[in-house]
């Protein structure tokens, strides 16, 4: 679903340059070491111009085809986020949290509680943007605002901070809350381990077979108990709630992008899964939270978009991680998959009470569910669990599970649907054997058996590796979410929760790149238009600088640039010879990476600067052919056009309508395939990135 910054086209184009062969689009000589005699003069009449695009294009352009689709907007931004420190304020396209499409259009250094005001150039595809307020160490805090609003603050997201977080009624009196052991019943884990191996099995449960999942079982409340305010219903312990404006606005900005209401499949945006299984939290405890030991933790569903809604449960299971204190890796895994797993979210209540069971993609919620102590309990207990307090022990890691059981819990483990008339021995029904069936792990060590089993191991086709996690767990506002995978789509969104209370914040810096900006020119009149000729890469760093890359030059010409006025980059110094290239014949990365040494150099720019503004933008000299190439504007032909990201420009003598099929649909209408260049034909760019 990787919706690669579908921006419609930034460009700006110019009605000059053209041709780098000899006559209007006849096919170039191929460069050699020899110079070549300087051509005639290539210029021409309006109508030889217009003649010479129809003919190169095969059609005409649309007269209100400014070649632009990015605007100059800007806001105040004020540095109010509730942060210990903040070293700066950023204008992002989208929230950072495991994604990598999100890019920093501007930023700017300030203080905590200034406000700085911030031009930024926005591709016209995000109406909707992410202003962040960074500190010191490179954690964000995110704000959600409208391309071309005026101002944006932090306060209102941070008001909902506390809301679930601290403000808790009081709990249910612990006596009488149980989890019984005739409730309890084996994972499917567990019932897959006992079987493997057993004649007329399938063959499908042998990577079960002696790997010490046998004594796994998970454990459900028995429905007693509750008070006014916390329900002890569905095997769960939880409280109704609703959701501000202002918390479904923040939820809107975290997890749109990463997931959120579209998913994350073919037509949207891939997974990255090796930001989820490389994330600073998996690394460091291998998706398990910890405790701080000052107040309850407690789950939010926020979204559930998996289809199986009503045969899906969270569970989770908590131990003191000195327990795992010189055990080898098998003697750990062993201890982990013994733990008793305690169910905390039911998937149907939740999903029915939000009022979304028919649809996906909305923000809600519901329901908070609490996460009680039952004291230290290590490895296949055998009798009732009674919960000791609602707060889990400081240092105390919380890992988690999500458990489908197609049949919810009907005719599979309890007769009549009744969880208290189910012994978790009996088990003949091979209801185990259900394909849709299983339980996955947030610790991808705890995966490797169920990414081997049909369904689920399509997901292996995708990407995910055997030992992968199945969730995606990341801090954003001081607060930590949660998205897992159940079965074989690897979207990550099938059901999202907030987590809130007693936690270390798991926030972690992010690095996000600057947007690119690509300035593409064709430097005759009569031109064959593959917008080689001179290749611009641009970023804004921060309010008062731009960095310049020339990335290629594929002209016979003499060339310069002009508005840029630096050491390196500069109006006096010829393009080909900024890569060291004396002859002019030679072209540089337009048939391969021959100069991989890019010239660049970063400008000082006033903060009202603007790739857009036409009397700043870079443009081309051509000294050969005594004219200017600029971005062209409205009714012209496309000589110079700028695209809002890191854009693959044509090979050499490879027009842009052969190298972007669309590109053409796009020129004839305005509002038509604005996305056209993010699908380039294969073998006809230059992919600088894979070079």
């Amino acid at each position: 679903m990787k919706k690669i910054m579908t921006l419609a086209v930034c460009g700006i184009l110019l009605l000059t340059s053209c041709v780098k062969g000899f006559d209007e689009v006849g096919p170039e000589p191929t460069p050699d070491p020899t110079p070549t005699p300087t051509p005639t003069n290539n210029k021409a009449t309006q109508e030889e111009i217009d003649a010479n695009v129809v003919k190169v294009f095969g059609t005409t352009f649309s007269a209100d085809q400014d070649w632009s689709s990015t605007k100059k907007y800007t806001v105040s931004v004020t540095a109010d986020a509730p942060m210990d420190d903040i070293a700066k304020v950023q204008i992002l396209t989208e929230a950072p949290y495991f994604n990598e499409d999100a890019r920093v259009l501007n930023e700017a250094a300030v203080s905590k509680g200034q406000s700085v005001s911030i031009t930024y150039d926005c591709p016209s595809e995000y109406t909707d943007l992410v202003a962040a307020c960074v500190d010191s160490k490179g954690i964000y805090y995110v704000a959600g605002f409208k391309a071309g609003d005026s101002s944006v603050r932090f306060t209102d997201v941070a008001k909902a901070r506390t809301r679930a977080a601290y403000d808790l009624p009081a709990f249910p009196a612990t006596s009488g809350l149980k989890m019984k052991y005739r409730n309890s019943a084996l994972s499917y884990n567990a019932i897959r381990a006992q079987k493997a191996g057993q004649e007329g099995e399938s063959e499908s449960i042998k990577p079960w077979e002696n790997r010490n999942w046998n004594n796994e079982r998970i454990w459900m409340f028995n429905n007693e108990g509750g008070n006014d305010t916390w329900k002890v219903e569905r095997q769960t312990i939880f409280r109704e709630v609703t959701i501000t404006d202002a918390e479904k606005q923040g939820l809107e900005t975290i997890l749109k992008d990463v997931g959120g209401k579209s998913g994350r499949d073919n037509t949207h945006k891939q997974v990255n899964l090796e930001t989820i299984r490389n994330s600073p939290l998996y690394q460091l405890t291998k998706n398990y939270l910890v405790a701080d030991g000052k107040a309850p933790i407690t789950l939010s569903p926020v979204q559930i978009q998996t289809t199986d809604y009503s045969s899906v449960a969270l569970y989770y299971y908590y131990f003191n991680p000195s327990e795992l204190e010189g055990k080898s890796e098998e003697q750990q895994l062993t201890f982990l998959k013994s733990l008793p797993k305690f169910k905390c979210v039911d998937g149907k209540q939740t999903k029915e009470a939000s009022g979304t069971a028919s649809g996906n993609g909305e923000f809600f919620k519901v329901h908070e569910y609490v996460l009680p102590y039952f004291g230290d309990v290590t490895s296949s207990p055998t009798t009732d669990l009674e919960v000791q307090g609602f707060t889990i022990p400081a240092g105390y890691y919380i890992g988690f599970m999500l458990r489908k059981n197609k049949n919810d819990y009907k005719d599979t483990y309890m007769p009549n649907n009744d969880i208290t008339g189910y012994n978790g021995t009996n088990y003949a029904n091979k209801s185990y054997a259900k394909i849709e069936n299983g339980e996955v792990y947030a610790d991808g060590r705890l995966n490797e058996q169920i990414n081997q089993y049909p369904k689920f191991n399509e997901a292996v086709d995708k990407g995910m590796l055997l030992n992968d996690p199945r969730a995606a767990i990341f801090g954003a506002n001081q607060k930590a979410y949660m998205m897992f995978e159940d079965g074989s789509d690897v979207n990550f969104v099938d059901i999202i929760v907030e987590i809130n209370g007693g936690l270390d914040l798991v926030d972690a810096a992010q690095e996000i790149n600057n947007n690119v900006y690509t300035f593409c020119f064709e430097d005759r009149n009569l031109g064959d238009y593959d917008m080689n000729d001179v290749v611009i890469k641009a970023e804004r760093l921060n309010i008062s600088q731009v960095k310049y890359t020339v990335a290629a030059c594929g002209a016979y010409d003499e060339l310069y640039l002009r508005n840029i006025d630096g050491k390196t980059l500069n109006t006096t110094t010829e393009i080909h010879k900024l890569f060291g290239v004396d002859n002019l014949s030679t072209f540089i990365n337009t048939q391969s990476i021959n100069k991989p040494e890019l010239p660049s150099e970063v400008i000082t720019v006033d903060p009202s600067f603007s790739f857009t503004d036409f009397s700043k933008q870079v443009y081309i000299y051509n000294k050969t052919q005594d004219y200017d190439v600029k971005m062209s504007q409205t009714g012209e032909d496309p000589h110079g056009i700028m695209i809002p990201c890191d854009f693959d420009y044509p090979k050499e003598k490879i027009c842009i309508k052969d190298a972007y099929l669309r590109f053409n649909e796009w020129g004839q209408n305005p509002v038509s395939s604005t996305d056209w260049y993010q699908h380039p034909e294969d073998g006809k760019v230059m992919n600088v990135s894979a070079e």
